[in-house]
């Protein structure tokens, strides 16, 4: 399958087109006709990605903020999800993350998965991204999750709190 793949996507690496047309998407998501880069008739699907039923699902998620106390003294934010996947826990890879405030993005990161477990997780400084514990209910907090197989959980939101 991967081979099918590498080799399909060198053929439509090799192939030309003449004619673009740029695509565009308003608030509400609807295309309109402007300038772009998308070629005509390219067979590119520029819709919303979908998530099919072999992605992982992620069943919770908390992110907090807490006094770190270890040596040097900070304030830590930690993301913590749970996850399951169809072809089991094994199948679980990494995923991301980004930070809302007021619905603008702040902050986006990187999520690690431990292997066979299901938990996936993040850590930052407060003073590294400036966001600020004092202000932890203003952040929402959405996380992705991608398994082996590039299949992308369906995004989960998480309030941000102060531990």
């Amino acid at each position: 399958m991967r081979i099918l793949t590498l080799w399909i996507g060198l053929c439509w690496g090799c192939t030309s087109y003449e004619k673009t047309e740029v695509i565009t998407f308003d608030t509400g998501g609807a295309p309109t006709d402007t300038q772009s880069s998308v070629p005509v008739d390219s067979g590119l699907d520029t819709s919303a990605p979908t998530v099919d039923g072999n992605a992982p699902v992620i069943q919770s998620c908390d992110a907090w903020c807490e006094e770190h106390t270890t040596g040097d003294t900070y304030w830590k934010w930690t993301l913590d999800c749970q996850v399951t996947d169809p072809d089991g826990l094994t199948n679980i890879w990494n995923g991301r993350f980004d930070v809302l405030r007021n619905n603008n993005l702040v902050d986006d990161g990187l999520v690690a998965c431990e292997t066979g477990t299901g938990i996936c997780t993040t850590s930052f400084r407060e003073d590294t991204d400036n966001i600020l514990c004092a202000q932890a209910t203003t952040y929402n907090f959405v996380a992705w999750i991608k398994d082996w197989d590039q299949h992308e959980s369906a995004p989960y939101s998480v309030q941000g709190r102060q531990q």
